[in-house]
C-alpha cells in the first residue's frame, strides 16, 4: 500500500511560529525581528503584515501597528483574518466605525469564526447595542467554549445591563478556563469597584497587572487608590506602571492627579501640557485627560484655557452619544408632561395598612453641593445617608410596566403614563413601590433618619409623595450659573441625564426644566422642605448646619464638623466630589461662574430668573 507524504512545514511558516512563541513568551523586539524577516522573504503576505501589526500593538507603537495593518489590508482585502485583526486593533483605539467595515466584512466572509464573533460582540457592545453584543458573544462561547475571552467580554455585558451576579459568574468562568487571563481580572476588578467591594477590586486588579502589564488595569487601579484617597499606594503603582509602560498620555494623567493632590498644580500641567499634542480632540478614551487639564486651568484662575479643555472633554465624550441611543428629549419630555398633566390629586390615593415610612429625599440639581451635605449628614451617629441610588426609578419602572406601553428597548421615563397613571396606583402598589425602593437601598434603615441622595429626583417629587406621604425633602441650591458650568466641567459617567451636560446651552436648559418642574411642585403640594444654600454651608457652617439638624430632628453632634474625616473613612465616594469632601471648608467654588462670564454669556438669559427668584445676583460681585 502506497503511503501519502508527510506535509513539511515550509521554512517561512517555521519562522512565523518561532516569532509568535517569542511574542506569546514576551519578547517581543525579537519576535517582531523574526516576523520582519519573514515578511522580508515574503513582501506579499497580508497576513505576515497582520502578524507585524498585532506584535508592535503589543510593544505599545500603535503608529507603527497600524502602518503594518494597512500595508495588510492592501495585499489582501479579502482574507478574514487580516480584516478581523485591524478591526480588534481599531476597537482597542476607541475607532469604532472604522472598525465597524472591517469586522463587518470579516464576518461575512467566516460568519462561524469564534475570534471574529467576538469581535463583532465588542463592537456592538462598545456602541451601546448590549443586546446585539449578547447575542455575538454568545454564539463565540457557543463556536469556543473554551476560549476565555467571550466569557471575560460577555461579564462586560452583563455588568452594563445591571446583572452583576451573571458578569461575576462569566468572568469567574473567564478564569476557570485561564486562571491568568488578565483582561477577565482588570473586568472582575472594575466590577468589584463599582459594588464598593474594594479589598477584592484592589486584589483583582493586581493579579491583572502581576500576569501581565496591562495599561488599562493600571489606570484602573492608580484611579482607585486615588479616590479612595491611598495616595501612597497610587504612588507606588504609578511608580511600578511607569517601570513597566511605556510613556503615554493615560499614565501622564494618572501621575498629575497625584501632583494634584499634593498641591502640585504647575507641576501637574506641565506634565499634561507636555502630551496634549498627542492627545486626540475626538477619541472618547481621551475625555477624562482634557477635564483634568481644565481643572488645573481652573486652579491658575485661567478661565480661557479652563474652558476650551473642558470643551474638548466634553467633545470627546459626545462621540459615544453619536455611537449609543441615550434617548435624546427623554428629560425635555418628561418635564412637559408633569407640568401640563400633574395636578395635586396625583400625590393622593390608597395607602397599604401600616405605618407610612417616612424617608428624606436630598434634592437640587447636580454640582449643587449635595454630596458636602451628604458627608456632613452622614458625620451624625443619628442619620444614614445613600447616595445616588436608582431607587426612585424602580419605583417608575413600577409603575410603566404595570401601566404603561414603552418597549424594551424605550426609557422609562419616555412613557406617556407618567405622570398621567399615577391616579391608578393601588395600595398593594404602593407597597410594591416601597419594598423596591428599600431593596435598592439594601433593605430597611437602620438609624432614626434614613436620606436619599440623588439629587435629580427633584423631578419625580410628585410620585414620592405619592409613595411616601411623610416624605421630607431637603433642597440644595446653589447659584444657577455655578452649578450649570460645574456640571459642563465635570467628567460624569454618561446616561440620558448626565448627556445633557455636554453642551453648555443644554445644561441650561435642563436647569430650567428641572427646577420649573419643582416649582409646579412646590406650588401644587404641601411640601416638607427645608432649602439650603451650598454658599450659606461654606461661608457659614455651624448655624447653617444647625438649622439641617433641626429640620430632621436630630440633636447636634461635634461629629458633623469632622465630616472630612468621614468621606476620608468611607472609601470609595462615586461623584466627581471625591477629592474635595475630604478637605476642610473652603469658599473658592462661590461665584466661580464670575470669572467665566463671557463663557456663560449665551446662557444667562436662561438662568437669570432662576437665579433672581432664590436670590442670586447675576453681577459680577461674588458672594459675601
Amino acid at each position: 500500500m502506497k503511503q501519502t507524504p508527510r506535509a513539511t512545514t515550509s521554512p517561512l511558516e517555521l519562522i512565523r511560529r518561532n516569532a509568535i512563541a517569542l511574542l506569546a513568551a514576551g519578547q517581543l523586539d525579537k519576535g517582531i525581528a523574526l516576523l520582519e524577516e519573514a515578511a522580508a522573504k515574503a513582501p506579499n503576505s497580508g497576513e505576515l503584515q497582520s502578524d507585524l501589526g498585532t506584535a508592535n500593538w503589543q510593544a505599545g507603537r500603535p503608529e507603527r501597528a497600524e502602518a503594518h495593518y494597512k500595508q495588510a489590508l492592501a495585499r489582501a482585502p479579502q482574507n478574514a483574518f487580516v480584516l478581523n485583526s485591524y478591526g480588534a486593533f481599531l476597537l482597542e483605539q476607541a475607532q469604532f466605525e472604522q472598525a465597524r467595515p472591517l469586522l463587518e466584512k470579516a464576518f461575512k466572509l467566516e460568519p462561524a469564526n469564534f475570534q471574529i464573533l467576538n469581535n463583532m460582540g465588542l463592537l456592538l457592545y462598545r456602541t451601546g447595542d448590549l443586546q446585539g453584543a449578547e447575542k455575538h458573544l454568545i454564539a463565540a462561547i457557543r463556536a469556543n467554549p473554551k476560549w476565555p475571552n467571550p466569557h471575560a467580554n460577555i461579564g462586560d455585558v452583563m455588568r452594563d445591563s445591571r446583572r452583576p451576579e451573571l458578569a461575576e459568574k462569566a468572568y469567574k468562568q473567564a478564569l476557570t478556563l485561564n486562571p491568568r487571563h488578565a483582561q477577565a481580572w482588570r473586568n472582575l476588578g472594575v466590577l468589584y469597584a463599582e459594588q464598593i467591594r474594594l479589598d477584592e477590586a484592589i486584589d483583582a486588579l493586581k493579579r491583572a497587572v502581576d500576569i501581565f502589564p496591562l495599561e488599562s488595569a493600571w489606570l484602573v487601579l492608580m484611579d482607585l487608590y486615588e479616590k479612595t484617597n491611598r495616595i501612597g499606594d497610587a504612588e507606588d503603582a504609578l511608580k511600578k506602571a511607569k517601570q513597566q509602560l511605556p510613556p503615554s498620555p493615560f499614565i501622564a494623567l494618572c501621575e498629575a492627579k497625584i501632583l494634584r493632590r499634593h498641591g502640585k498644580y504647575e507641576d501637574a500641567l506641565a506634565l499634561l501640557e507636555s502630551y496634549k499634542d498627542k492627545v486626540r480632540h475626538d477619541a472618547i478614551t481621551n475625555a477624562t485627560f482634557f477635564y483634568e487639564m481644565g481643572q488645573l486651568y481652573d486652579r491658575r484662575d485661567d478661565a480661557a484655557q479652563a474652558f476650551d479643555a473642558f470643551t474638548k472633554g466634553n467633545v470627546c465624550k459626545s462621540q459615544l452619544m453619536k455611537l449609543q441611543n441615550f434617548h435624546a428629549g427623554t428629560y425635555t419630555q418628561l418635564a412637559a408632561r408633569i407640568l401640563r398633566d400633574f395636578t395635586p390629586d396625583m400625590a393622593q390615593g390608597p395607602q397599604p395598612e401600616g405605618a407610612a415610612p417616612a424617608p428624606v429625599f436630598l434634592v437640587g440639581f447636580p454640582r449643587s453641593g449635595t454630596t458636602l451635605l451628604d458627608q456632613i449628614m452622614a458625620s451624625h451617629p443619628d442619620i444614614a445617608v445613600v447616595e445616588e441610588k436608582p431607587a426612585v426609578d424602580k419605583m417608575i419602572h413600577h409603575l410603566v410596566r404595570t401601566y404603561g406601553t414603552a418597549q424594551p428597548h424605550e426609557h422609562p421615563l419616555s412613557d406617556i403614563c407618567y405622570p398621567a397613571a399615577m391616579p391608578k396606583l393601588t395600595a398593594q402598589d404602593i407597597a410594591i413601590m416601597r419594598g423596591k425602593f428599600f431593596a435598592e437601598h439594601g433593605g430597611s434603615p437602620q438609624k432614626p433618619v434614613f436620606v436619599d441622595k440623588l439629587p435629580l429626583n427633584i423631578l419625580h417629587v410628585g410620585l414620592i409623595r405619592r409613595v411616601f406621604p411623610k416624605a421630607k425633602f431637603i433642597f440644595a441650591l446653589r447659584h444657577p450659573c455655578d452649578s450649570v458650568l460645574s456640571c459642563y466641567m465635570q467628567d460624569f459617567f454618561l446616561n440620558p441625564a448626565m448627556a445633557r451636560f455636554l453642551d453648555l446651552q443644554d445644561s441650561a436648559r435642563f436647569y430650567d426644566e428641572a427646577f420649573s418642574v419643582w416649582e409646579h411642585y412646590a406650588k401644587t403640594l404641601p411640601l416638607n422642605v427645608h432649602a439650603i444654600r451650598y454658599e450659606d454651608v461654606v461661608a457659614d457652617f455651624r448655624p447653617t448646619v444647625a438649622k439641617l439638624l433641626e429640620f430632621l430632628n436630630v440633636p447636634w453632634n461635634d461629629a458633623v464638623l469632622e465630616y472630612d474625616k468621614t468621606a476620608q473613612k468611607k472609601g470609595l465616594i462615586n461623584t466627581p466630589s471625591y477629592h474635595q469632601v475630604t478637605q476642610k471648608i473652603y469658599t473658592r467654588a462661590s461665584g466661580r461662574w464670575v470669572k467665566y462670564r463671557e463663557q456663560m454669556a449665551p446662557v444667562l438669559d436662561i438662568l437669570k430668573p432662576h437665579a433672581e427668584r432664590y436670590g442670586y445676583a447675576m453681577h459680577d460681585e461674588k458672594p459675601d
